[in-house]
């Protein structure tokens, strides 16, 4: 991770800092996990920048969109794992059009009208089966093929015990991501899983 001021990338002209992927690195005397909540996500800043390649813009006025690249997390010692937001369609059993809610939603998900909204995505959102790795779209943009297969390593939060809301207040929080910047920030890598382990025992027990 570099954090070096030229290998920010900056909006337009005079607006804030928005940090892609590589280099979420905190800003000096910036609250470490900032840029990590700033960015959200590296995916959808390429789309985005993408879409509007006069307007993002690198320090050296180059298209931000080809600066920009994909990639698995690494693999440690207990597997490779990634999160991606899960989504999910529900009927609730206090709503007044039950058939009608799941008429649509059938209809939705049939193949060739899913594959409309999905191709939208430009790869952003993972096929929900296998069979959308082979979609025609993964050839595309090679800048978003590392999506085609990223379900294979994705586990909800808490894994590998429950999803719940304690699970859900470590994302919220933002710990993993600050144990990150701390240790971008020059805090002993050590030191910085210690804090984040000592934030985690203050949710789960």
């Amino acid at each position: 991770m570099d954090c070096r001021p030229e290998h920010h990338h900056r909006i337009a002209d005079r607006q804030p800092y928005v940090l892609v992927e590589r280099d979420r690195c905190p800003t000096r005397g910036e609250d470490p996990g900032e840029p990590a909540r700033r960015a959200g996500n590296g995916a959808s800043i390429y789309i985005e920048a993408k879409k509007k390649p006069d307007t993002y813009r690198t320090e050296d006025d180059k298209p931000l969109k080809d600066d920009c690249f994909h990639t698995a997390l690494p693999k440690g010692p207990a597997g490779q794992f990634s999160w991606h937001v899960p989504q999910a369609d529900m009927v609730m059993s206090y709503g007044k059009n039950q058939k009608a809610a799941k008429d649509f939603l059938r209809w939705f998900h049939s193949e060739k009208i899913y594959e409309q909204w999905w191709m939208t995505q430009q790869g952003f959102s993972v096929g929900p089966t296998k069979m959308w790795e082979n979609h025609a779209l993964w050839k595309e943009d090679p800048i978003m093929l590392p999506f085609r297969t990223a379900a294979e390593s994705g586990r909800f939060a808490g894994y590998a015990g429950p999803a719940g809301r304690k699970a859900a207040e470590v994302i919220s929080k933002y710990i993993i991501s600050d144990m990150y910047a701390k240790a971008a920030q020059g805090m002993a890598g050590e030191d910085a899983v210690k804090w984040a382990h000592g934030e985690l025992v203050k949710i789960y027990t």
